[in-house]
Formats: structure tokens, C-alpha cells, sequence
């Protein structure tokens, strides 16, 4: 079965529109605990997980190095917007797109990184809504885990990270990991 792993990252940018991505990592179930030991691999000391933001440049360009070589590809979906929009809107566009092209791969199971509880349930009245409005089938089922308990999500922040920083004019994470993502613009 086709799982995926999703996380977003966000770039406020003062001068310029603000970039929203999410992105899912498509992992097969078959592969997963292959890909949980390769994401463990270039974790440092005593750190709970990978984190984008938290890592130097060449740390960056390790992982996502580290992920080419695995069994996965990428899909992340992008929202430009200014201050006219609220974070969580684009969140919201983006997280519906994302869903319903995962959907038509046949993903049978997203994984969303948890924020909280409250927040949590914000996506899960989103994800009733388009369902309801028969944009995304009954086939994928959706649930929240957090990072520090699923190491695949971490493979997703780190795609997320790589475009919004490309976008962002820090293109080497996202250079790297290129041939092996598939962009959607959602506006």
C-alpha cells in the first residue's frame, strides 16, 4: 500500500509575498522500516529527530542527499500569498490539494505531522469537508502522529523545508532533491 508523510514549512517574508508548502513523502508500506532506519542514520547525538530549520547548510545537503537514495518520491504543494491571508488559509489550500493528489496516486493512508489537538481537528473538519463535497474519496484514510514518534514525517519536513527555502533564494537542498519531486502550485 502507498503511504504518505506530510509536514509543511513556512517562509514570512517581509519584502515579498509569503511561501506555504507541504509536502508529502510517498513511501510503499513495504518499505517503511527501511526508510525510518535511513532517516535515524543522520540524526546527531542526542537530537529527538531531523529537523530543516534546525540544521546548518551542509547538514541540509547531507539529508537531503540521504534522501534521494531512498525508496520515495515527493510531492509538495505551494501556496504564495501576502498579508492578506492568514497562515492557516493557506495551509488549508494547500492541505486539500495535497490530499486530493494523493488521492488520485492511490495513497490508501496520509500521515500528518500533529500541531495539537486543537489544530488537529481544524484539518480533520477540513478533510470531513471534502470529503463531503466529494473532492477526496473514502479510499485514503487520514490520521496525525507526531515527529517525534514517526520518523517518516521527517522526511517530509525536510522536502518541505528544501522547496520554501529554494523559493526563498537557498536553493542547494532543494537542487538536490529536484528530480525526485513533484511541485503543484495552488494559486
Amino acid at each position: 500500500m502507498l503511504t504518505a508523510y506530510i509536514d509543511e514549512s513556512l517562509r514570512r517574508r517581509p519584502h515579498d509575498d509569503s511561501v506555504y508548502a507541504m509536502a508529502a513523502a510517498i513511501i510503499d508500506s513495504a518499505d517503511h522500516e527501511a526508510v525510518r532506519a535511513d532517516l535515524e542514520s543522520p540524526r546527531l547525538g542526542k537530537s529527538p529527530r531531523l529537523h530543516w530549520r534546525e540544521e546548518s547548510r551542509a547538514r541540509q545537503l547531507v539529508i537531503s542527499r540521504a534522501i534521494t537514495l531512498m525508496p520515495l518520491k515527493s510531492l509538495v504543494t505551494i501556496h504564495m500569498f501576502d498579508r492578506g491571508v492568514s497562515y492557516e488559509g493557506a495551509r488549508r489550500l494547500c492541505l486539500e490539494r495535497l490530499l486530493y493528489e494523493l488521492d488520485q496516486e492511490g495513497v490508501g493512508l496520509a500521515t500528518i505531522e500533529s500541531r495539537s489537538a486543537k489544530m488537529d481537528h481544524l484539518d480533520l473538519l477540513l478533510v470531513m469537508g471534502i470529503r463531503k463535497a466529494k473532492f477526496l474519496s473514502d479510499e485514503i484514510r487520514v490520521v496525525w502522529q507526531y515527529p517525534d514518534r514517526e520518523p517518516l514525517l521527517w522526511a517530509a519536513d525536510a522536502v518541505a523545508g528544501a522547496v520554501t527555502w529554494w523559493l526563498d533564494g537557498q536553493p542547494d537542498g532543494f537542487n538536490v532533491l529536484v528530480e525526485h519531486t513533484r511541485l503543484v502550485c495552488t494559486n
